[in-house]
């Protein structure tokens, strides 16, 4: 089982717990202090959005497991 997550860099999986940080798609800018834990269900799970401090782009962050076969 797998984490496939956009508007996140994962920093730690330990099963279905997962810790990231928050990164911008757009310009590529990562929170180096924010870090947020959650456990994402078998679908996709929204995580709170936020605006990026470098280019001003509203990020959605989503994780979701899925099976890599």
């Amino acid at each position: 089982m797998s984490i496939e997550m956009t508007g996140g860099e994962i920093v730690r999986e330990r099963g279905t717990v997962v810790t990231f940080r928050q990164k911008c798609e757009a310009c590529g800018f990562v929170y180096d202090w924010n870090k947020t834990t959650i456990v994402p269900a078998f679908g996709s799970r929204n995580v709170r959005a936020f605006t990026c401090p470098e280019c001003g782009n509203l990020q959605e962050v989503s994780a979701r497991h899925f099976r890599a076969d």
